[in-house]
């Protein structure tokens, strides 16, 4: 791969990297914030 190639092929594997950090951590926070409701909503029930 020539220099000019690399040039607009790095940062869109960079993007396509963040991205895939994104959607790791909003599933990671998404699964905590559903197990949070949960407790509050057993507590509410009890």
């Amino acid at each position: 791969m020539d220099k000019y190639a690399m040039i607009s092929f790095i940062p869109s594997i960079a993007v396509i990297g963040a991205l895939f950090v994104i959607v790791a951590v909003g599933i990671k926070m998404l699964r905590k914030f559903i197990a949070e409701d949960a407790a509050t909503a057993a507590r509410k029930d009890s």
